[in-house]
């Protein structure tokens, strides 16, 4: 897949923890090498859905902190990152 990061995807990003911004380069390294099925299926990332509207999905990088990204073909657009699991999925 061909990830993709708008401009305020990368100003959040670059806010975070080094582990976590660590964490996202590893995971952008297995979506670059992978299909969205291998992503779906590769443990530890976790690509979901995240039941929305448009069909926004999650995506792991790292034990808790998830990614918020749109599946758009071959491009994975990541749209929001948080430290909360939680928030991810619009619990909190």
């Amino acid at each position: 897949m061909i990830p993709s990061f708008p401009d305020a995807f990368v100003r959040k990003l670059i806010a975070q923890e080094a582990s976590l911004i660590n964490a996202f380069r590893r995971l952008v390294e297995k979506v670059e090498t992978r299909t969205e099925q291998q992503l779906r299926e590769t443990k530890g990332i976790h690509l979901e859905p995240i039941k929305s509207d448009p069909p926004y999905h999650s995506i792991r990088l790292d034990r808790g902190p998830r990614a918020k990204v749109l599946v758009d073909g071959e491009t994975i657009v990541f749209l929001d990152v948080d430290q909360d699991h939680d928030k991810t999925y619009g619990k909190k």
